[in-house]
């Protein structure tokens, strides 16, 4: 039997275990902060740029979306000495899309990087923070193997499986911490709300914490509007489970306030809040009628997961298989031609807003006594 592959670290013990690895040890020479939680990641930055200052190392910043971003300024800072110190701390922020391949071979920054790392003798650090990064990467390879790579997602939002009470959900537990670090008194109800209200958005999170630290006599509630508007994938998986309530408080409020995209930015536009809706139902579609060919076929919900490509990520596999549960494996199809029939509305010009998705929501309700593939 295979070896049970060991649950990674949350991203907040990764940010605590990387603080304890700098009081005890010299800044390491690579250091990788990839994952889509900016809050971390800039925790995590700032606690090596900390450890770079006190060492003597001379900073050289290089941000992608700077728009006075140089390439050829980058490489030289990575294959030249540097000329204040003794040795020097390379900051690449935003480095995806210049560590992607190009016709199949290394990037230019992949190439500068693992030769900066592979030098035996030259001296100092080089740190990359990439959000879209997978841990398969060279760059994140060489990392691993000549210092350390931290994986930063963002916090589930929803309680786990086993215990569904919503105020054990990562994001509420770490409002709950965040607000005993900063000596804020907050319950673990009203944290419930805060999240809820508020959003995965653990900036935005933190600054609601300044404002109740400020309050007087005023209520969480008082301080604290409603300004979360879900997101198109999770509204995805509520409509393919048949959570009719859900789907539709989702719709309702990612039609009226939008969502945060991973950069931080809120999008608003309803045509674009539409398309990426339905493309995201399209791949959960997808996913969930390859694995039902697998269940028909008398496999597991594991080989189904296999056979539908789905991410390895507990999360995702979580999710999946609740997913799975909700319906017999028949009715996938039926969904998926409900969905094609609007998409085709959308490419001849007619309209389609949130009340289409709302007749689906309705359409595809699972009532409890709903048969499931178990």
């Amino acid at each position: 039997m295979a070896a049970r592959k060991e649950k990674e670290p949350s991203p907040g013990e990764q940010v605590a275990a990387f603080a304890r690895l700098l009081q005890t040890s010299p800044l390491p020479r690579a250091i990788v902060l990839r994952g889509d939680e900016r809050w971390f990641r800039e925790q995590a930055l700032e606690m090596a740029l900390e450890s770079a200052r006190k060492a003597g190392l001379e900073i050289a910043r290089h941000d992608a979306r700077d728009p006075d971003f140089d390439a050829a300024d980058l490489s030289g800072d990575l294959l030249a000495p540097p000329m204040f110190a003794s040795a020097r701390c390379i900051v690449v922020r935003n480095a995806t899309p210049l560590l992607k391949k190009d016709e199949g071979e290394d990037s230019a920054l992949t190439r500068a990087l693992l030769s900066f790392w592979k030098d035996g003798n030259a001296e100092g650090t080089a740190i990359v923070e990439a959000d879209g990064l997978r841990a398969d990467h060279a760059v994140a390879k060489a990392a691993v193997a000549r210092g350390t790579m931290l994986s930063l997602r963002r916090l589930w939002d929803s309680p786990p499986p086993w215990d569904p009470d919503p105020r054990k959900s990562e994001v509420v537990l770490w409002l709950t911490a965040r607000a005993r670090e900063r000596k804020i008194a907050l319950t673990p109800d009203d944290a419930l709300y805060v999240a809820t209200a508020t959003g995965n958005d653990l900036f935005a999170l933190d600054a609601a914490l300044t404002r109740l630290a400020q309050r007087g006599k005023q209520g969480v509630r008082e301080l604290v509007s409603w300004n979360s508007g879900g997101s198109p994938f999770e509204l995805g998986e509520f409509l393919c489970r048949g959570e009719v309530a859900k789907s539709i408080a989702g719709i309702e409020g990612l039609f009226r306030l939008g969502f945060q995209d991973k950069g931080g930015e809120r999008e608003i536009d309803r045509g674009a809040i539409l398309a990426i809706t339905l493309g995201s139902l399209r791949g959960k579609l997808r996913q969930s009628m390859a694995a039902a060919r697998v269940l028909e076929a008398g496999g597991d919900v594991a080989e189904a997961a296999e056979a539908a490509g789905v991410h390895s990520f507990a999360k995702a596999r979580e999710e999946f298989a609740l997913r799975m549960r909700a319906r017999p494996a028949s009715a996938w199809r039926g969904m998926m031609d409900d969905l094609m029939e609007l998409e085709r509305r959308t490419r001849r010009g007619g309209t389609v807003d949130a009340n289409d998705l709302v007749a689906l929501a309705l359409r595809w309700r699972v009532s409890e006594r709903a048969p499931a593939h178990r």
